[in-house]
């Protein structure tokens, strides 16, 4: 009866180091979109302190192509979500909303873990540089006037 327990746990295992896989290169997929998305926004600042409008406008169609890119990775990562283990949608729910999971995947969650946390660190810079361009060009009207930190 152990020996099938034991058994069991195993492929258990490797089916989770397999997901947590999977999903890591889901994350890492949704990192690159948010990095150039952030370095998209700085160019956009950068476009908008010399009032180059025509820049503005091309950077602003690059950017929304890697938000849409973004937007499939995250429907991707929720379809995984929802087709887990109650326990282990749990954990990837709380990491991937900015909260500390415990390390309890191996070093596949850990992977999991510390992608979640730079792509929150990429948004977080992104949000904070559209915060300021906006609350700069609408003044009392901007979008954030009444915002907190929203999660994308």
């Amino acid at each position: 009866m152990q020996k099938q327990r034991r058994e069991r746990d195993k492929v258990m295992e490797e089916n989770y180091s397999e997901l947590m896989l999977e999903i890591a290169k889901l994350l890492q997929k949704k990192y690159t979109c948010m990095s150039e998305i952030n370095r998209l926004t700085e160019e956009m600042a950068e476009e908008l302190s010399r009032d180059d409008r025509v820049s503005v406008q091309m950077t602003l169609g690059m950017r929304g192509e890697e938000i849409e890119k973004m937007q499939d990775c995250n429907k991707h990562l929720s379809l995984f979500v929802e087709n887990v283990s109650p326990e282990m949608k749990d954990w990837l729910l709380k990491v991937l909303e900015g909260g500390q999971g415990s390390p309890k995947y191996g070093k596949e969650g850990m992977l999991v873990m510390r992608l979640a946390a730079s792509i929150r660190t990429a948004w977080e810079k992104t949000m904070a540089i559209d915060r300021h361009m906006n609350k700069r060009l609408a003044g009392a009207d901007s979008f954030y006037a009444d915002k907190q930190n929203q999660v994308m």
